[in-house]
Order: structure tokens, then C-alpha cells, then sequence
């Protein structure tokens, strides 16, 4: 009989968004709170973080996590909402290493590339960290993709395996049962358990006799470990324009991320455990996004919380979980505040052990936030900004400050500027211009996509993000347009131009260009415009021929307009902001 302590042998190697707001009170205009000036002695125009740098330790992130698991190896790290299906730190540990073996043992080599088509589950940390422990670097797939959508991920990122869930299954198959087609190879698909006991789909293979404890995981002894240098996870992002991009973060990107907030007690969300106490998190915000990745999952398992899983937003099911699971800590978008605040089943006793509500995607409404705050008076607010391409996050407002416009100062190690998109000169504070980031939580880069890095990154390591903001006199950060193409729908993320690549195939359109328009519960919604080749041409065809195509969130909900022309300049540019001037009045 084998001790945790035993089957762990030999597995370390070292020890080692979101404004705040805290509120009991109607929400008011934002003060200093006496921190200093952040604007650096070497250059007034670059504004950086009022707290110390942090240190970030050599390490991958396989060694980052479970190094902690002596300090709570029975606390339950996730467990399903739905199923209460879960494990607990030793048991994920064990399990996550008896898959990095099984991996090996199927002959894949480090460098080669996992997908992850998961919904929220609590076997999505095994997946990840075991694929990692495996040399493997992971590329997440949002598991309601259209076979299309999923085989181009796929495809892109030289995927080798997949892990799904028997309800993603047959989108999977399809676009897996394509690549092997056209590159005569075999990609393997494991299946974890679903959230029905519907078996194990036929040719699939099974993701729980992959992770049994009598696994030999000797294999690994002479594995090629990935350095902290190394790309880890591939996240797909559209940039600031085109197609979306597999983004290279490497472990410590990912790491540096996690204790920008985790080693700076006063960005503090969720709490270090002890024996006395266990932050619970309620996971219903995708993994596969990198918020819900690096702030949500892996944070809270370097903290030793428990994560409570719930593999969609199901308004009474999340309501049942939040109260039977007493969470403490809640990871928004803003279409989820405005439920909190204005559902009518959600009361003051719903949020009776709830600390902080979490929001990132998108700023926070001040009255949307006040609802929730006449509900649950004691709630503090955290938002921020970031992206994919910054692990994601580049700030956050410090405690005390409740004015849901700003998105923050620069956490630590960070640094922003703002420059002048005609000239390129970095601008003074209340000019607007495009927000520019510096930091070691900044990408790698695109994957097979040099010149989409070299646009995105320059010369002198700044990260160009597309978003125009400005700083004001205490270097907080306020984003207030957006330059690049980018449209946000419910915090996901729509290319024009995918769609654009879609609606052109149709035999009756002469010419196509997507744009997103303000919506009150979405934040945008993709409205495409075009020139049809026919015209008996209708929206609704054009609807419908979109509908199996993509996903729910990219459907054209913003409406389809013909129109006599596209605006583009003399490079064949569309010009998007004049089209929204010329028809969006």
C-alpha cells in the first residue's frame, strides 16, 4: 500500500481583472488613498506600479503548483457543482502524474501539442498539469466550437492529441477525422467523464484508466521536462486584427501573472488556505480563456482553494451551487453582474459568504455594480484590464478606490505607456492615444506567425495592445475605444475577419464586412455588411447559413445590412470606423 508522501517521490524539483472596491456604501468618485506618483524617475511618460517587483522563481508550472500540496494535501481542490464529482490536492497530484505517464507511454514527446476541449470540469487541472509534466504544451479549445472552428484550432496549432468530453465528442471527431484526411496522421481523443453517464463514445479512449494509481510513472524519470522559458499553454486571440493566433505564454509568463497578484497582499482575491480556512471559488467562467486559466484556476490552486466547477451558466444552478457551496470569492463578466443585480430570485442571503465579486472583459456598470451592492453590502469589487497576450492581466485598482471607470495602475513588474497612433511618440497623461504594455507577462509571441509578432511587438519589447486609453495624474489607466478590430461579445472574443472569411463563401455575396455595435447585455454583437451579388439575397438566408458555422456568441445578432459598397482604402483596407459613421447613426 502506497502513502501520498511515497507516490509522490521524486515529482519536486524546487520549493518554491478588476478594479477594487471596497464598498458598504453608495458607490463615489475615487480618491489617491496617498499612493505615490507611479510615473518612472527615467521617463514622466511611462507610468509603472506603486508596489515592489515581485520575484519570480525558475520554475515551470507543473513544479509552481504542486510544491504546495504538503501545505493542504486533503483540502479538495475542484469538485463539480454539478455532479460533486471532484479531488483533492493528493489526488490531483497523483492522478495529473499517472497522466503525464500514460502520455509518455503513448509515445507523444515534449514539444508536441495537446488540445484541451474541456467545459469547466475538475479534470481540467489534471489535463493541463499532466500534459505539462509531460513536456506537452496545451492549446485550449472552447468546447462549443463548430467542427469548422475546431478544426482550424486544430489544424494551426499542430495538434497531436485531444481531450474532450463525450458532449463535445462529435464536434471533435468530425474536425480530428478532417486533419487526419488531409495530413495523413492519427490524432488520438481521450474523453473524460461528462455531466451525463452517457459512456464512452466509440473509438474514443478513456481519460480515467489513464490516471489510475497503479500506472508505472517511471517514464518519466527520463522525460524531457520543459525549462520555465518554454511555451506552456497556446491560447487563440485575434490580435488586433486578422484571424485568431495561437499566443505563445510560456510557464514563467504564466507564473510572473499568477504572483503579480498572489505575491502582493494588497491585490489579494483569494486568501493563502490554512488549516483554518479554504477560499471557495465558484469556476464558472471558461478555462479555456485565459482569465479564467491564469486568474481563476491556476491561482487558486497556488492559494490551495477550492474550486467549485460548473460547466455553464445556468442561472438557478448557479444560484444552488453558490449557496450550497458557501463561495467566497465569485469570478465575473459583466452580463453576469447585471443577473446578480437584477434577477429578481437573486436575494441578500445568496451572498451572505461572499467576499469579493471578480470582473474582467469589459468594465463594470456603476449602477449594475450598485445592485449587486444594495443586495450584499459588505462586497468588495475587483476589476481590471488585460488580455490574452499579457497572461492576462496589466492592472488593477488598489482597495479604496471605487471608481468603476478606471481600470487601475500596473501591477508589479509592469510597465504602461501611451503613444500617439500617427506619430508613435508616447503622449502625457489625459491625452488619449494607444495603451502599450511592457513586462515579463507579455507573450512570446504568435505562433507561426512572425509578422503578426513583429506588428504587435516592437523593436524595444513593447506590446502594442489596440486599445485606446490615456493615464491620469495618479497614473490610473482608463480604456475608451478600441483600434483594433477585436469585437467582444459576453468577454469572448469575434474576428471580423473569420466571419467575413464565412459570410464570403456564399454564392450571393459579392463583398462583406463585420463590425460589433453596443449592446446592453453583450457588450457588442457582430452586424454584418453586404453587397450582395443578388438581390433577392435575405438577412434571414444569410442567418441561417451562418448558423451551423460558428458558434452561438459569433452569430450575426447585431443584424445584416446590404449596402451599394464597402469603405476600404487605397490598400483595400476595410475601413470599419467609417462604415460605423456611415450606417450606424
Amino acid at each position: 500500500m502506497h502513502t501520498w508522501r511515497s507516490l509522490l517521490l521524486g515529482c519536486r524539483v524546487a520549493r518554491r481583472l478588476y478594479t477594487t472596491v471596497t464598498s458598504r456604501r453608495p458607490l463615489a468618485p475615487a480618491r489617491n488613498n496617498g499612493v505615490r506618483s507611479l510615473s518612472s524617475t527615467l521617463d514622466q511618460t511611462i507610468v509603472t506600479s506603486p508596489y515592489p517587483d515581485i520575484t519570480i522563481p525558475d520554475v515551470t508550472l507543473v513544479d509552481f503548483i504542486w510544491d504546495m500540496v504538503d501545505k493542504f494535501p486533503n483540502y479538495t481542490a475542484l469538485v463539480c457543482g454539478v455532479t460533486g464529482r471532484g479531488y483533492t490536492y493528493v489526488e490531483s497530484r497523483i492522478a495529473a502524474r499517472c497522466f503525464a505517464a500514460s502520455l509518455r507511454r503513448m509515445g507523444f514527446e515534449t514539444g508536441d501539442v495537446l488540445a484541451v476541449a474541456l467545459y469547466n470540469c475538475p479534470e481540467f487541472h489534471l489535463v493541463l498539469l499532466g500534459a505539462m509534466e509531460a513536456g506537452m504544451v496545451v492549446t485550449t479549445v472552447n468546447p462549443e466550437y463548430t467542427p469548422g472552428e475546431v478544426g482550424r484550432q486544430l489544424f494551426d496549432s499542430g495538434t497531436k492529441c485531444v481531450v474532450t468530453t463525450p458532449e463535445s465528442y462529435p464536434s471533435v471527431s468530425k474536425a480530428v477525422s478532417d486533419i487526419e484526411l488531409a495530413a495523413h496522421r492519427k490524432i488520438p481523443i481521450i474523453v473524460t467523464p461528462g455531466i451525463a453517464n452517457t459512456g464512452l463514445p466509440a473509438g474514443a479512449i478513456d481519460f480515467q484508466e489513464m490516471i489510475q494509481k497503479d500506472i508505472d510513472t517511471s517514464i518519466l524519470s527520463g522525460t524531457e521536462r520543459s525549462s520555465p522559458n518554454n511555451v506552456a499553454v497556446l491560447p487563440y486571440s485575434s490580435g488586433t486584427t486578422g484571424l485568431p493566433k495561437g499566443v505563445r505564454l510560456s510557464h514563467r509568463n504564466i507564473i510572473t501573472n499568477c504572483l503579480q497578484m498572489c505575491q502582493t497582499p494588497p491585490l489579494w482575491i483569494v486568501r493563502p488556505a490554512t488549516s483554518e480556512m479554504q477560499d471557495v471559488v465558484l469556476g464558472v467562467l471558461p478555462f479555456f480563456h485565459v482569465y479564467g486559466l491564469t486568474s481563476i484556476l491556476i491561482s487558486s490552486l497556488y492559494f490551495g482553494a477550492k474550486i467549485v466547477t460548473l460547466p455553464q451558466f445556468k442561472p438557478d444552478v448557479y444560484l444552488s451551487t453558490l449557496v450550497k457551496y458557501k463561495a467566497t470569492v465569485l469570478y465575473m463578466v459583466p452580463p453576469l453582474i447585471q443577473f446578480l443585480g437584477a434577477h429578481p430570485k437573486v436575494m441578500s442571503n445568496h451572498f451572505e459568504t461572499v467576499r469579493f465579486v471578480t470582473s474582467g472583459a469589459g468594465p463594470i456598470g456603476q449602477s449594475d455594480a450598485q445592485r449587486v451592492l444594495d443586495k450584499g453590502s459588505h462586497i468588495h469589487f475587483i476589476q481590471g484590464y488585460g488580455l490574452t497576450e499579457t497572461s492576462p492581466l496589466v492592472s488593477v485598482l488598489q482597495r479604496g478606490n471605487i471608481n468603476l471607470n478606471s481600470s487601475g495602475i500596473p501591477v508589479p513588474n509592469t510597465y504602461v505607456k501611451v503613444v500617439n497612433t500617427d506619430t508613435g511618440v508616447n503622449v502625457g497623461q489625459g491625452v488619449v492615444g494607444e495603451l502599450c504594455v511592457k513586462g515579463p507577462q507579455v507573450m512570446l509571441g504568435y505562433h507561426n506567425n512572425p509578422s503578426a509578432t513583429a506588428a504587435t511587438i516592437d523593436s524595444d519589447g513593447w506590446l502594442h495592445t489596440g486599445d485606446m486609453g490615456y493615464y491620469d495624474k495618479h497614473s490610473h489607466l482608463f480604456v475608451v475605444d478600441r483600434l483594433k478590430e477585436l469585437i467582444k461579445v459576453k468577454g469572448f472574443q469575434v474576428a471580423p475577419a473569420e466571419l467575413e472569411e464565412i459570410l464570403r463563401r456564399h454564392p450571393a455575396v459579392g463583398d462583406v464586412a463585420v463590425i460589433g455595435l453596443p449592446h446592453e447585455k453583450s457588450g457588442e454583437v457582430p452586424k454584418a455588411f453586404i453587397v450582395p451579388k443578388d438581390s433577392k439575397l435575405t438577412a434571414d438566408e444569410v442567418k441561417n447559413f451562418m448558423a451551423d458555422k460558428v458558434s452561438e456568441y459569433k452569430r450575426l445578432e447585431g443584424g445584416v445590412q446590404f449596402v451599394p459598397s464597402i469603405p476600404k482604402n487605397s490598400a483595400g483596407k476595410i475601413l470599419r470606423r467609417k462604415l460605423k459613421e456611415m450606417y450606424c447613426k
